[in-house]
């Protein structure tokens, strides 16, 4: 299947710096962002300096505490067709060290409730908790992978799924030796042509 890059690389544009810019416009210091997203003051110093990649999640939580849309990172995209056929080319999103990539399924409409996107986990990815509003729903599609929700872990494979308030402590981890794919639907917009999550 053909995948291509929204208009807008963020490997390449450095999201990391673009983190610090907007936490330094602020005048904030990496301990007032990290009290604001609820991520260590050490991951946000390793996500500014392009020494730690982020998660959906992780960049959302980031976004919310700088008061900015995660499509601020991105170009939006305009609206397309209801249907996305086989075969037909896909968006697919980067992020920091291309650690996790992101295939857009959704539709673009601006005024969308569920985003649905097939996450590919590499071998042992290790991301910390989050939280932030909305919810989420994933089935494994590859791989096995770990998901922890607060103190609960529960290993995962191909044919399992979960659904959870992405409100609780959670994170999905791939500690195996293999590659892992998810399939996800939350209720989060990762991008839109309006400017807002």
């Amino acid at each position: 299947m053909k995948f291509f890059h929204y208009g807008k690389n963020v490997e390449h544009e450095k999201l990391g710096g673009s983190i610090r810019n907007l936490r330094q416009k602020r005048r904030w210091t990496l301990e007032e962002l990290s009290s604001r997203c609820k991520l260590s003051v050490s991951f946000l110093s390793q996500v500014e300096r392009g020494l730690s990649s982020l998660s959906i999640s992780s960049l959302s939580a980031i976004c919310e505490a700088l008061d900015v849309p995660v499509s601020h990172f991105f170009a939006a995209p305009t609206n397309g067709p209801l249907v996305l056929k086989a075969g037909a080319p896909r968006s697919r999103i980067y992020l920091e060290d291309s650690q996790v990539t992101y295939s857009l399924l959704s539709g673009s409409m601006s005024d969308r409730v569920l985003e649905a996107l097939i996450a590919e986990y590499p071998p042992h990815y290790d991301p910390p908790l989050i939280t932030h509003e909305g919810e989420e729903f994933g089935y494994v599609l590859e791989g096995e992978v770990l998901l922890q929700v607060e103190d609960k872990k529960e290993t995962l494979e191909p044919g399992d799924s979960f659904h959870i308030f992405s409100s609780r402590l959670h994170t999905v981890q791939n500690p195996a030796d293999e590659p892992a794919r998810i399939l996800w639907v939350l209720t989060m917009k990762l991008l839109d042509g309006g400017g807002h999550l």
